[in-house]
């Protein structure tokens, strides 16, 4: 692969992941994930039009952050930074935690489904969820891509 179109594919994933990015973390600060603190953000992992992973962190920090995913038909997401030193982990810890969410949910009885998610087809979320995690999963067993 050439440099130019190196380039051209890093400019590329920069234009795709900018508004992606800001909008998980402004997701993540309206829902008090983050918090009120100057929050920065800068995306370490991606497949363009797929999937991105990034370091989420406040403003100054040094040491402590929390590891984002999301993307294309993948949810927000986000993790304790101490779960996992490198990308890779974090995706793999991504597509873990959301193979058991979609055991869960799938497993709950109609009471509590009805009183989560009333009128939400939880288990066509379970499934879907599943999925995500599969794909994810798939793409950590890739070594090409890392």
């Amino acid at each position: 692969m050439n440099m130019d179109k190196d380039s051209d594919q890093d400019n590329d994933f920069k234009l795709w992941v900018k508004p992606l990015l800001d909008a998980a973390v402004s997701q993540l600060m309206n829902n008090n994930v983050l918090g009120d603190a100057k929050i920065e953000a800068r995306a370490v992992w991606g497949i363009t039009e797929q999937v991105f992973i990034a370091q989420v962190r406040e403003y100054g920090e040094q040491v402590s952050f929390h590891w984002l995913i999301s993307g294309g038909d993948f949810p927000v997401d986000e993790v304790s930074g101490n779960v996992a030193e490198l990308p890779r982990d974090a995706a793999r810890h991504f597509s873990l935690k959301w193979q058991l969410g979609a055991e869960q949910v799938r497993n709950m009885d109609d009471e509590t489904r009805n009183r989560l998610s009333p009128g939400q087809d939880t288990q066509a979320m379970s499934e879907r969820l599943r999925l995500q995690a599969e794909i994810l999963y798939e793409l950590v067993e890739d070594n090409s891509i890392w």
